[in-house]
């Protein structure tokens, strides 16, 4: 009868429990009830598979699934698998699944004792055992949910895909599942289980983006983070860059007027020259009225020019490195236009008052042509 049986859920199996390749196949069996209500053993059960298919990497076949088609709670007891491995085995390969899971709920005191068991229906051997004491019966929920993910952690482990992450802001710390994985922008691709995971993206200033991600098994996901900046920051940000910006402007025309005057002066110092040595060869040679006050004079003013034109080029220098400075480390004004607050549209006279009409007169007036103004609103 068992093998007839068996037989049958190869037929079932085939036609209602199809399964995704990259999918790990597992059968969550009834937990067994040791002196508690059954209907908290079978909303354990179901609360098992729920944790598993929310893993996004296991196709989960319950034993509700199978009761739907043939009683199945009836047939168990032809079987006599509540603690069999090998029966266990049996049916998870009759089932086309790769792994069971099994275990019992059980009073023990006041308090509740949650066990599950994995097994591998290939080996027929068990992979991993969880136990948890649970104090309320409101905690089951819990203990559940993360006793259900922990059973399956050796199946995960070794299964693994990759996250490239990009971000429009650096600095910002990426967390995995609540644990700082880094900060953007990331180097490189980063490893990462196989399944889903909570990633958030977080920096000082800016809201946190948060979102659900599933890893596919070797694999790589790419997702692109736009952090939005908060009302605070943007007016902080708008400040220091307005600054940057307007010593940028400030710097890089103190280079134009320093560089104009440095070639202003030294223009003058040339013409000084030319003059300067003209006079000096009349006063040597005594061919006109040159005194040597005026070669004095002369000589000063050219060294005054020459002098103004060092300086000049001195500031001119000085200037071009804050400017190029300011430019540099200074951040555009205008990055976060995209997330201000858009003010109220002044209203124009013909958005205000389309049927309003604006009539012009110039009438002559004695004493010259004066231009009256009417308007009619």
């Amino acid at each position: 009868m068992r093998s007839l049986f068996v037989a049958l859920l190869i037929l079932l199996a085939s036609s209602s429990v199809l399964a995704a390749e990259s999918k790990v196949k597992i059968a969550v069996l009834d937990l067994q009830a040791n002196g508690v209500d059954k209907s908290l053993a079978a909303g354990a059960t179901s609360l098992v598979a729920s944790e598993l298919q929310k893993l996004d990497v296991f196709r989960v076949v319950s034993r509700e699934d199978i009761r739907s088609m043939l009683q199945f709670e009836k047939d168990k007891q032809v079987l006599g698998c509540d603690a069999d491995q090998a029966c266990l085995a049996e049916i998870g390969g009759a089932l086309g699944v790769d792994y069971t899971v099994a275990g019992s709920l059980a009073k023990v005191g006041d308090a509740f004792l949650l066990s599950l068991v994995l097994s591998s229906t290939k080996t027929a051997q068990v992979e991993n055992r969880v136990s948890e004491t649970v104090a309320k019966q409101e905690q089951i929920v819990a203990a559940v949910a993360r006793d259900a993910q922990m059973v399956v952690s050796k199946i995960l482990k070794g299964r693994e895909g990759w996250l490239v992450l990009t971000s429009s802001e650096a600095g910002a710390s990426v967390k995995i599942d609540g644990q700082i994985r880094g900060s953007t922008p990331l180097p490189g691709r980063l490893a990462l289980s196989w399944g889903p995971h909570l990633l958030e993206v977080e920096k000082v200033g800016f809201v946190t983006s948060s979102e659900d991600i599933s890893i596919p098994n070797k694999q790589v996901l790419a997702r692109s983070v736009a952090l939005v900046p908060s009302s605070d920051f943007i007016g902080a940000y708008d400040s220091s860059a307005r600054k940057m910006r307007l010593g940028a402007w400030i710097a890089t025309g103190t280079v134009v007027a320093a560089g104009g005057l440095a070639i202003l002066f030294n223009q003058l110092s040339a013409s000084t020259e030319s003059k300067f040595q003209g006079e000096r060869t009349q006063y040597v040679n005594n061919t006109g009225a040159v005194t040597l006050a005026q070669l004095n004079s002369l000589s000063q003013k050219g060294s005054n020019e020459v002098l103004g034109a060092r300086v000049a080029l001195g500031t001119a220098v000085v200037a071009a490195g804050f400017a190029t400075w300011f430019w540099i480390a200074g951040d555009d004004p205008h990055r976060y236009d995209g997330y201000r607050e858009q003010g109220p549209v002044a209203a124009t006279a013909r958005d205000a008052a389309p049927s309003a009409a604006i009539a012009f007169s110039a009438a002559p007036v004695p004493h010259g042509a004066t231009v009256g103004l009417l308007g009619l609103f």
